[in-house]
């Protein structure tokens, strides 16, 4: 199969990964919600990123959801695959076979036990370069990998002949700025915190990357067009602040189980995530329909 390699830009929906009662992947409710998320607006699409529980699915389940994802898609927006893997072997079978299925780049988050050093992670990133055609995508998740990439080491990284995109979840939003700075704003820069976008984007950031997208696509679809306006300012700041509620109380409880659970509250149900992850408490779900029912009139 060719691949597809239109840029990742603008909004792009980290997706969920629906599951059936027994935790295997729902494959109808998948490409479901691909096509909602298409029909809401999105720019792009990601696979098995953090939102999608990359670290809770084996690799032939992962080459499995390529497989049926990226043909179903056929070219309509463009679809960024997450090849992260504990391995820098099991990173490139995952990063080729996205390739060879027409994925537009590859999302390489470093997963990893042990504490690895710069040395560790450039060889790491360069052996993935190598082996693929295909643009590929730095992710810096500290919180959620354990392993902080800064941009100095960023920079380095982006040196690599296929590397074109980084998406920073860091709270440190001033390091896009320097990453752009550092780069000579070759890296593209993704948003990859809900509840700090505007913030982003008034530092450089290119596109946004979003969890929240997967539940209120047309909103966030809204908020960015606005972001890129500065005649709109006020508009997005109040679009904003009437979002703020929704995507800290995401970020606050994880992205995983509140997109989940805000698919059940708004009636297009995905299933439960793969256990151990948990769904809401009672007493957060309960908080969390009240927020969705609140700012209902500005989610869509």
């Amino acid at each position: 199969m060719t691949s597809k390699t239109a840029p990742m830009h603008g909004l792009i929906a980290f997706a969920v990964t629906p599951l059936k009662p027994d935790e295997s992947i729902d494959e109808e409710r998948l490409l479901a919600h691909v096509d909602a998320l298409i029909e809401g607006g999105v720019d792009g699409i990601t696979l098995f990123g953090s939102t999608g529980a990359i670290g809770s699915f084996s690799e032939v389940e992962r080459r499995r959801v390529v497989e049926i994802v990226l043909p179903y898609v056929g070219g309509r927006v463009p679809v960024m695959v997450g090849t992260g893997a504990i391995s820098t072997t099991e990173a490139v079978r995952l990063s080729q076979h996205a390739q060879e299925y027409g994925a537009s780049a590859a999302l390489v988050v470093p997963i990893t036990y042990w504490l690895l050093g710069e040395a560790e992670l450039l060889a790491h990133y360069k052996t993935i370069n190598d082996s693929i055609s295909i643009p590929m995508a730095i992710y810096n998740s500290p919180r959620l990998t354990g392993i902080d990439l800064m941009p100095p080491l960023i920079a380095r990284i982006a040196e690599l002949s296929n590397v074109r995109y980084l998406k920073e979840s860091s709270p440190d939003l001033l390091r896009i700025a320097q990453v752009k700075r550092l780069t000579d704003g070759r890296l593209k820069v993704f948003a990859g915190r809900d509840d700090s976008v505007l913030e982003a984007f008034q530092v450089g950031a290119d596109a946004w990357a979003s969890g929240c997208a997967n539940f209120m696509p047309s909103t966030c679809k809204r908020l960015l067009s606005l972001l890129g306006k500065p005649e709109a300012s006020a508009e997005a700041r109040t679009l904003e602040a009437s979002l703020r509620p929704v995507t800290e109380f995401g970020m606050a409880k994880g992205l995983v189980r509140t997109c989940h659970d805000a698919l059940r509250i708004l009636g297009r149900p995905v299933g439960n995530p793969r256990k151990p992850i948990q769904t809401l408490s009672q007493p957060d779900f309960s908080q969390w329909s009240e927020i969705l029912r609140t700012h209902g009139s500005v989610m869509k």
